[in-house]
């Protein structure tokens, strides 16, 4: 409503400081006001009871930043660009750290579907440990985005698909990870450029989003480099 969310931490208030998005206001414990003084943005010094009340965390670390929710960009996609794209993704924790993982890969931008978990959740902003700030995040309808840039190979999700580790990768592309249970949706199925998976040594059913996402960059830029 406010266009406004919530950073919190020392970790990721000090990324925050370092990026370009626009602070409102940050309210830290007296050390940390006078460690990390400031012109640029307005400080407050607190009490741990206050900042107790400020922060969603049992423990709060020190400071808590309010920024702004910058305005999203028209999404306009590099041929050239290395792409995570989710479908209907709900789980904060997931976001978070698919997030930090496309930062860790140096993918070009995080492409989230319109109904998936809204990326400025606290829970998001906290598992993402400051990639949000340097990651640029689309939200879009997928079917519309995927059909208008189709120089762009879709690489989905499957357990019926391709191992990972004999399938040749595009120099570019989107990778496509689905809903945490059921995957990626049918309308998106015609979008699709190849079909890969996880190939599964042991007996677990299932693989965390997350983790399926890091192992899968982590093998597409082998492949790259």
């Amino acid at each position: 409503m406010y266009g406004k969310f919530l950073v919190e931490g020392d970790k990721s208030v000090r990324e925050l400081l370092h990026s370009a998005f626009k602070i409102d206001a940050i309210y830290g414990l007296s050390d940390w006001v006078e460690r990390h003084h400031t012109q640029a943005v307005e400080l407050h010094a607190v009490s741990p009871a206050e900042l107790a009340e400020l922060s969603t965390h049992e423990q709060p670390d020190e400071v808590v930043a309010v920024a702004h929710i910058p305005v999203q960009e028209p999404s306009s996609l590099s041929p050239a660009g290395l792409y995570i794209a989710c479908d209907r993704l709900n789980d904060p924790g997931n976001a978070g750290t698919i997030i930090r993982i496309a930062d860790w890969f140096g993918a070009s931008a995080v492409i989230f579907s319109e109904n998936s978990v809204d990326v400025y959740n606290p829970k998001v902003v906290s598992a993402a440990k400051g990639s949000l700030f340097r990651m640029p995040v689309i939200y879009a309808d997928l079917a519309t985005l995927l059909a208008d840039n189709k120089d762009l190979p879709v690489i989905g999700t499957y357990m019926d698909g391709e191992s990972i580790y004999s399938t040749r990768l595009p120099a570019s592309g989107i990778l496509l990870i689905g809903n945490e249970a059921n995957g990626i949706g049918e309308e998106l199925l015609a979008l699709v450029s190849k079909r890969i998976s996880i190939p599964a040594f042991g007996k677990a059913e299932s693989l965390n989003a997350g983790v399926a996402t890091g192992i899968l960059m982590s093998e597409w830029r082998r492949q790259l480099s």
